[in-house]
């Protein structure tokens, strides 16, 4: 079986890192090649290591001619090497890939719908109408559609999506089945150890966190670290909201770390606080895998991953987001056998739920059941 995908863009984002994670936990009878629309990053020199067979078409407006003539030798070689299958990431390249399979005549596309972001009063006229094409273009060549979260697919099919071709595949992860979990790392010495790894962007909501963390700090000491793009102490408007909410002292902006996983470890409870646009956070799974409990606004499949282990609180709603870290704080110092059970419980759940093996096999059932 060969597989052509086509994504936007190879930067260190969660869509790039679950492409990479499936190819490499997918069977040895299934080829890959890449097809990367935009610049590529992190994840097309990994792909390089590994051998992949990859193009980056760095794909702008003045170069259009040049960049679609690229995606047209590469996908044809492709055809013509046996590749029947073609798997696309994120909106534009759905929109790419309808077109290769037309022109290049390949026999099955699988789109992959990894967004919620879709307030009309969110999305500019283009961006919406983008969507409708697409919805449009579904009922039309189109021979499954994957989600990663259940309330994306409704959100889809409300819009006008095929709805008789959706399927759902969860993100995955590789789990360490013996991986140690160090309780040292929760020691409670007086400091609540927070944590948030996000890039800098207004669907993360930064604001709502830190008017929350302005509710705790007369009755709790806590400490806050910030990892993610765009998060460095050379962000003056992270600064001014850090300044506006009088927590500044008690914040650690890092910006982008390449050892986030320690960040979680010492890390007493993770938060999401996105307001739009989330659909299988991929921070909550991550921060269990390293043993950390979460608490995370109502966003994408957030309840769904954090069901029996974490703390659900509405969207924009600060004092709910307080009320949830005080209660964790709670545990963590007056229950603390319960809070260091809890950061087992999440680790089991990833790993009973999101390996990447058994992702990687669903996947391939899809891809097989076309063919």
């Amino acid at each position: 079986m060969k597989v052509l995908h086509i994504i936007t863009s190879l930067g260190s984002g969660g869509t790039e890192g679950m492409l990479y994670r499936l190819i490499q936990a997918s069977s040895k009878s299934v080829e890959h090649s890449v097809i990367c629309l935009k610049k590529g990053g992190k994840y097309e020199s990994l792909f390089k290591k590994d051998g992949l067979d990859l193009i980056v078409i760095d794909l702008k407006f003045s170069s259009l001619i040049k960049g679609i003539i690229q995606i047209y030798k590469f996908s044809l070689s492709k055809r013509k090497q046996g590749y029947q299958i073609i798997t696309s990431w994120l909106y534009h390249a759905d929109f790419v890939a309808w077109f290769v399979k037309l022109i290049c005549r390949y026999k099955f596309l699988a789109w992959n719908i990894r967004s919620s972001k879709l307030q009309r009063r969110r999305l500019s006229f283009k961006n919406w109408l983008n969507l409708k094409i697409l919805a449009m273009l579904s009922h039309f060549g189109v021979n499954k559609i994957i989600s990663c979260s259940k309330a994306t697919l409704e959100i889809h099919k409300k819009i006008g999506y095929r709805d008789d071709i959706f399927t759902f595949i969860p993100n995955g992860y590789f789990i360490d089945q013996n991986k140690y979990f160090n309780k040292e790392f929760k020691n409670y010495d007086g400091i609540y150890r927070i944590c948030m790894v996000a890039r800098w962007h207004p669907q993360k909501d930064f604001e709502n966190l830190f008017k929350a963390l302005s509710l705790l700090k007369s009755n709790i000491s806590f400490h806050l670290k910030i990892a993610g793009s765009e998060t460095g102490p050379d962000n003056q408007e992270i600064v001014n909201l850090l300044k506006k909410y009088k927590i500044e002292k008690f914040c650690t902006l890092m910006g982008e770390v390449d050892d986030v996983q320690t960040v979680y470890q010492k890390s007493h409870v993770n938060v999401l606080s996105s307001a739009f646009g989330e659909t299988f956070p991929n921070v909550l799974s991550e921060s269990m895998l390293n043993f950390t409990p979460c608490v995370s606004t109502d966003v994408g499949d957030a309840n769904n991953i954090l069901a029996d282990v974490g703390f659900i609180v509405p969207v924009g709603n600060s004092k709910a987001l307080a009320d949830a870290l005080k209660e964790n704080h709670s545990i963590l110092k007056d229950q603390n056998d319960l809070y260091l059970e809890s950061c087992v419980k999440g680790f089991e759940k990833v790993r009973i739920n999101y390996n990447i093996y058994d992702v990687a096999r669903v996947y391939y059932d899809v891809w097989k059941s076309l063919v």
